[in-house]
């Protein structure tokens, strides 16, 4: 361990709980548009997303639609892992691997008041598609063992710019919910003869918020947020590029519904969506998780990780489903 951080980050592993942490110097200097929810900078040339703003000629990975684009990825200005950063590590008390790896934004629309429950069917299934084509460029980095897609809406949510985006990180080991999730998946397997998730699909009855055809949409029992959702795949596929062109339509519409009935049942409130998938696990189950951020972390969240959810799970999904069917 270096504790000048010479080369950038550190993924550092707590001695006290054996949870992670990435240590990064100088992200306090990023942006800081967003001072309350919902609030678009009032100068646009200060948000770098803008088409007459976005640095393409150092950042730019990709777009698409031509020189007029409508989705853009660029490498995080502000990252938390970089692939200049030497792969190095250390065990014992203070164990450590060095911020080795990759962060992508993908900017989602070159209209600033533009959000994600605004795009059709077809614009968010093309942005399902790009994610996925960089979720493939990244696996094919050098030591590079997953990638996580996520993205922050609202201040309260984590986002520092307004401007509609996603982020993909690309890290150098399986880190944090990645290993807790594929090690109870594993272990349920090896008892059960079954997938943890085809079984939750099965059993969570009146926490069914939406049953596609390809996709169950969820209220968790054990919902740590409240309005907390989980998208579920009823096929067993491990990663996103195993799904099919009809269910990523499917994926794609079930995303605008869930942030959209949201929206109509709690007003425009900021909230986090992950995706949670490993390539090279068969037996892990994708689905994505998106949780409104209707309150705020507390001492018991933080110091016991328990987190206090102030909306049954079994009510949510009830008043979702009312609020849908009327939609």
């Amino acid at each position: 361990m270096n504790e000048d951080l010479p080369y950038g980050s550190e993924i550092r592993t707590d001695y006290r709980t054996g949870e992670m942490c990435v240590v990064v110097p100088g992200r306090e200097n990023r942006p800081k548009e967003v001072e309350e929810e919902d609030t678009a900078a009032g100068d646009l040339s200060k948000c770098p997303f803008e088409p007459d703003t976005v640095d393409r000629k150092n950042l730019e990975v990709m777009h698409t639609g031509g020189d007029h684009w409508d989705i853009m990825v660029i490498r995080n200005k502000f990252p938390e892992l970089s692939g200049n950063t030497p792969l190095m590590s250390g065990e014992g008390f203070f164990a450590y691997t060095s911020g080795y790896g990759y962060n992508e934004v993908v900017i989602e629309t070159p209209k600033h008041g533009e959000k994600l429950e605004d795009f059709d069917e077809g614009k968010i299934k093309k942005w399902l598609d790009v994610l996925t084509e960089r979720e493939e460029g990244l696996y094919g980095k050098r030591y590079i063992k997953s990638v996580m897609v996520f993205k922050n809406y609202g201040a309260a949510a984590g986002a520092s710019i307004a401007h509609a985006h996603t982020q993909i990180i690309a890290w150098p080991e399986l880190v944090g919910t990645q290993r807790v999730e594929l090690d109870r998946i594993k272990r349920f397997e090896a008892e059960n003869r079954q997938c943890l998730y085809e079984n939750a699909i099965s059993k969570e009855g009146v926490r069914t918020m939406i049953e596609g055809n390809g996709f169950v949409t969820l209220a968790p029992f054990a919902s740590r947020m409240a309005g907390e959702s989980m998208i579920v795949p009823r096929r067993h596929v491990n990663y996103i590029l195993e799904l099919t062109e009809d269910e990523r339509y499917e994926l794609a519409s079930t995303i605008k519904t869930v942030i959209s009935t949201n929206k109509k049942m709690f007003g425009q409130q900021p909230y986090n969506m992950v995706f949670h998938e490993l390539k090279s696990e068969k037996d892990f189950h994708f689905h994505i998780e998106i949780y409104p951020r209707l309150a705020k972390l507390a001492g018991i969240e933080l110091g016991q990780d328990v987190f206090v959810n102030t909306i049954v799970p079994e009510d949510y999904a009830i008043r979702f489903r009312e609020n849908f069917t009327q939609s």
